[in-house]
């Protein structure tokens, strides 16, 4: 069959000598798209960094405020909580049973170590006690006169005897109602404040009923806990700086009078008192404080803004100026105070270091750095926690 037109519906197969003749035509396109992709790529790659470099060099400087890296001292100070408790502190009750006779106490007022407080009904001890002062003075005069009769020897020695074991037991009955008569006046065991009183004239006290409390708040203790890691700086005798809210613009001056001998096993921490003068009774039992302890005092160190580390992961770096350009530099910070940090290692001191724009630079690139005065870091500052 054969077709009419212009044009087969179906090209002719390509025979084996076209075949032939293609293959080193592809072969020769391929290899040309090769070697101009890898003369592109070798071109850009090298031309690609040059002007990368040159457009870093004629970049514009970014302004940024450095500060020079300081040599100076720096208290390794810590914060913590506590309360504060008298210095002696004891709720006053009764030892006996009895009446209310007198109260010679006001609420509030400061008593003398052994001061009468309370006063109860002592009619009936006192008779007691008239009865046994007078079977002792009769024991007494019969073992005179057995003694005065053995001498003649109109008496046995057994008698004799027997009378001294007789004025024996009458002694000690008398110092027995004697301290009777005793518990029935309540006195002030130690020197200080007496407190709310709850009793009443003509009341019945029984054994261990409160009376008052009494508080010696002329020195009072400041209890409070440290981390375990600041043991090795703990020592009887440190000083301490205590503030309350109650009174916001004073600070209360006091030293650790005692460290416990135990570590919680829990909290990881140890306890430790410390003694406040407060004589003006201006401080009371229960009221809370926060106490800071200068643990270390570190002389000539280096020191840096606070402001001018820059935190990666669990490292700490600072961006240097050094002829015109960044220089990123990793160092080991010690102690932080207001504002100021100690560098351990990292830093010799003298450096420029960039305070503020941080955020806008990176290692290598051109600034222009306005130089201000370094931060104070002489005297005793705050810091959050010990330096390890």
């Amino acid at each position: 069959m054969t077709w009419t037109g212009s044009a087969a519906p179906f090209a002719a197969a390509p025979t084996r000598s076209d075949r032939k003749m293609r293959l080193p035509i592809q072969i020769a396109t391929a290899v040309a798209i090769v070697a101009i992709g890898g003369g592109v790529w070798y071109m850009t790659g090298r031309d690609g960094a040059k002007p990368a470099a040159q457009q870093q060099a004629g970049a514009r400087p970014v302004n940024v405020v450095a500060t020079h890296v300081t040599r100076g001292d720096i208290a390794v100070t810590f914060d913590a909580v506590g309360t504060l408790r008298a210095n002696e502190a004891v709720t006053v009750t009764a030892k006996t049973a009895g009446l209310v006779k007198s109260i010679n106490f006001t609420e509030g007022q400061l008593v003398q170590a052994g001061a009468v407080l309370i006063e109860l009904d002592d009619r009936e001890v006192r008779a007691n006690l008239a009865v046994a002062e007078a079977g002792r003075r009769n024991a007494a005069q019969l073992l005179d006169r057995a003694r005065a009769l053995l001498v003649k020897q109109n008496v046995a020695q057994a008698r004799v005897d027997e009378l001294a074991l007789q004025l024996a037991g009458n002694d000690a009955e008398v110092r027995a109602v004697q301290a009777r008569l005793a518990d029935l006046t309540i006195r002030a065991p130690f020197t200080g404040y007496t407190g709310l009183r709850q009793v009443s004239p003509g009341a019945l006290v029984r054994p261990a009923d409160p009376v008052t409390t009494l508080d010696d708040t002329r020195t009072v203790k400041l209890e409070f806990t440290v981390p375990e890691s600041s043991l090795r700086y703990l020592r009887d005798g440190m000083e301490i700086a205590a503030q309350t809210t109650l009174y916001p613009d004073q600070s209360f001056l006091g030293k650790v009078s005692a460290i416990d001998t135990r570590i919680d096993p829990v909290t990881r921490t140890v306890a430790a008192v410390a003694k406040i003068d407060n004589e003006d009774g201006r401080l009371r039992p229960g009221l809370f404080m926060t106490v800071r302890l200068t643990l270390d005092n570190r002389v000539n160190v280096v020191l840096v803004p606070e402001e001018s580390l820059v935190p990666v992961g669990d490292r700490q770096f600072v961006f240097l100026v050094a002829s015109g350009r960044v220089e990123r530099r990793p160092v080991t910070i010690g102690a932080r105070s207001r504002g100021v940090v100690e560098v351990a290692d990292g830093l010799t001191g003298g450096e420029l270091v960039i305070t503020r724009g941080v955020q806008k630079v990176r290692d290598g690139v051109p600034v222009q750095a306005e130089i201000v005065s370094a931060p104070a870091a002489t005297g005793t500052q705050s810091a959050a926690r010990p330096a390890p």
